[in-house]
């Protein structure tokens, strides 16, 4: 063997050992990271799981050293370093909640307060807390009166960088050491701006800009008071120019058409620089480009770092809890603190953005003459409403195909609250319920090891929503459908006419629009006229 292919022997030989190195560093990397995502509506649960599992890994930590310590036989104690290997930011509690965010209302938005953060760090053990109660209200209505200047506003962009600092910060810290990171909140948008890399691109123009960056605000105003006859006259000129750009486009989009309708006209006639050229080469890169990343991991986190816990709960028995909450709240003085931030800041209360969409606001805001127990039957109809909703939106989340990657699971909290809800209320069956079902099987999930997205568990069920998204790959932006059913109302692109018809209105209107043709509505129906 000659000297050469020695050294290239050796060379690769190397190469594979450092290559394996590698990879047995990420995966203890991986061991000893975890970012949970606590999903659910509001009130069902969320923040006593966080709390919980916090605690319990704390717990769970210091067993397992004091175990090591009288493994070893080590006579000495154990120095102060040693307990903030333990303590120091080992679990961090991140807030998801864009009302919980805010300073103000600690008690209406339900969120975790100073005092008794610092008497569970006396009794339970030191759980760090972040993004709970940064953002005050002078400091979001000088954003507000600055729009034009360089203020960073406090929006979900914001809330994502600052997500992301503090997960980096907690890693470099607890550099090969266990670091879990419990994010907690009841905003589906702040949990995928979170979870997903992909939610929020980086702000760009969908189309060249033509216009002089001086008379834009002017050129936005003169669309605002187009009638709805000049909106449908500019969208037949684009129709002539560029059909489908056109067919792409709302009559009632003023603003698009009218920045398509100048790109057209400086066209001259040539394809190539036509709107829907533009777009249609933007598309073709966009899919060449998915198509080259399709197996590159859509979540923030790698799945072997990553778990999703979705809490859930029957909505008739989270709403007995809801009740029990707000009546809690009402002792503590929400009334007071809530008329204390109409009187004090009353612009931002009536403007209904930021911490002002807390419920209880609207309702004390209200100039009608209801009573104080009126306003809080309102309160409570409206969280309920609230719950409902949430519900909702975080069931489509995790079943949708974004999350496919992400170990998930399911943990149904009714039978608690059923027992919370009894009279008299099981107090002890409930606290032996929640620490057996609900925090120890977290805490095992949480821990548990999956070497890839095959042997995770999920909750994921295929639905019409998967099919929605799946057709965003080929949806054909260009075709344009009337339903006649529904008034001819115009859609564009597979998308929108699957959703459109897959709605209970379009449903509706299409079974009544077949009675009506077949003489079967009314009075005189035949099968009405057996009944009788």
């Amino acid at each position: 063997m000659s000297q050469k292919h020695t050294y290239v022997c050796l060379f690769s030989s190397l190469r594979r050992r450092a290559k394996y190195n590698n990879e047995t560093t990420m995966m203890r990397k991986d061991e000893n990271r975890r970012v949970v995502f606590i999903l659910g509506s509001t009130g069902v649960g969320k923040t006593k799981v966080a709390e919980d599992i916090a605690v319990k890994i704390l717990m769970e930590s210091s067993s397992s050293e004091t175990t090591n310590s009288e493994t070893k036989k080590v006579k000495k104690k154990k120095s102060d370093d040693d307990d903030d290997d333990i303590d120091d930011q080992m679990v961090t509690i991140v807030n998801m909640d864009a009302l919980q965010v805010h300073e103000e209302l600690p008690i209406a938005t339900a969120r975790v307060l100073v005092e008794e953060k610092e008497e569970k760090k006396k009794t339970r053990g030191e759980v760090v807390h972040e993004l709970f109660g940064v953002v005050g209200i002078e400091e979001e209505e000088e954003t507000r009166t600055k729009k034009k200047t360089k203020t960073k506003k406090k929006d979900v962009r914001w809330f994502r960088a600052s997500f992301l600092e503090i997960v980096e910060k907690i890693w470099t810290k607890r550099h090969g050491k266990r670091s879990v990171v419990v994010c907690v909140g009841g905003t589906p948008y702040y949990a995928k701006a979170a979870m997903l890399k992909t939610f929020l691109p980086e702000r760009e123009a969908s189309m060249p800009d033509t216009s002089d960056d001086d008379d834009d605000d002017d050129d936005d105003d003169d669309v605002d008071i187009l009638s709805l006859e000049e909106r449908r006259a500019m969208h037949e000129r684009l129709r002539e120019l560029d059909p489908k750009a056109a067919a792409r486009l709302h009559p009632k989009d003023a603003r698009r058409v009218r920045r398509y309708l100048q790109i057209a006209e400086e066209a001259n006639g040539e394809e190539s620089l036509l709107p829907s050229t533009i777009f249609q080469r933007k598309k073709d890169k966009a899919n060449d480009d998915e198509r080259k990343q399709q197996n590159e991991q859509q979540l923030m986190f790698p799945p072997t770092v990553t778990r999703v816990i979705h809490v859930v709960a029957e909505n008739e028995a989270l709403e007995k809890t809801l009740e029990t909450r707000l009546e809690r709240m009402r002792h503590d003085g929400v009334e007071k603190e809530i008329k204390t931030f109409i009187e004090t800041y009353p612009t931002a209360a009536k403007s209904n953005t930021g911490v002002a969409q807390a419920i209880g606001v609207r309702e004390f805001l209200d100039e009608t003459d209801d009573d104080t127990e009126t306003r809080f039957e309102k309160m409570c109809a409206r969280t309920k409403r609230l719950a409902r909703r949430q519900r909702r939106q975080f069931a489509n989340m995790v079943e949708s195909s974004e999350f496919r990657s992400a170990p998930t699971i399911e943990i149904d909290a009714t039978k608690m609250h059923e027992m919370l809800a009894a009279s008299p209320p099981s107090s002890s069956k409930a606290n032996a319920f929640w620490e057996d079902e609900v925090v120890s099987r977290a805490v095992r999930f949480i821990t548990e090891e999956f070497v890839d997205d095959v042997n995770a568990p999920s909750t994921k069920k295929s639905t019409r929503r998967d099919v929605i998204v799946d057709l965003e790959e080929n949806n054909d932006a260009w075709i344009e459908r009337a339903c006649e059913a529904c008034g001819d109302r115009i859609f564009r692109g597979d998308r929108d006419w699957l959703a459109h018809t897959s709605s209970k209105r379009h449903k509706n209107r299409v079974r009544n629009l077949k009675k009506s043709r077949e003489g079967e509505r009314g009075s005189l129906h035949p099968n009405k006229i057996a009944a009788i």
